[in-house]
């Protein structure tokens, strides 16, 4: 009998799951993975969360590599923005492929999500703020 792997075998997440880079008060945080599922979603929701603990206020999630997202992982992002939101921060995210959009476009987050065609959109998002901000 052949071996054909499933979409949701257990796969323990690593250090080349997610990267972090600090670019002055700013905070990347890349979602280097395909599927974004309950697996990884604990631990890269505590990973951004230690980051608004340790007042790090400026934060942008890469999910440009994802090709889909599931709610468990929707529901991690919701919860960070929340906790940013209570500290006086803000978070922007980087569009993920069109299939995981589709989700955010489902359940109605493309209105509570800044989201960025690209990670360097949200950077200068972040120091060009938009033409309203300032007045």
């Amino acid at each position: 009998m052949r071996y054909i792997p499933t979409v949701y075998q257990d796969v323990n997440s690593n250090d080349d799951d997610f990267s972090r880079e600090v670019l002055g008060e700013l905070v990347v945080h890349k979602v280097k993975f395909t599927r974004a599922t309950y697996k990884e979603a604990v631990e890269f929701k505590n990973n951004v969360i230690a980051d608004i603990a340790e007042n790090k206020l400026k934060i942008i999630i890469d999910l440009s590599l994802c090709d889909y997202i599931d709610s468990t992982f929707l529901g991690a992002l919701v919860i960070m923005l929340k906790k940013i939101s209570e500290h006086g921060g803000e978070i922007k995210y980087v569009s993920p492929n069109p299939g995981a959009l589709y989700l955010f476009k489902l359940t109605g987050l493309t209105g509570v999500f800044n989201l960025y065609r690209t990670a360097q959109d949200a950077i200068d998002s972040f120091e060009y703020p938009s033409i309203e901000a300032l007045q």
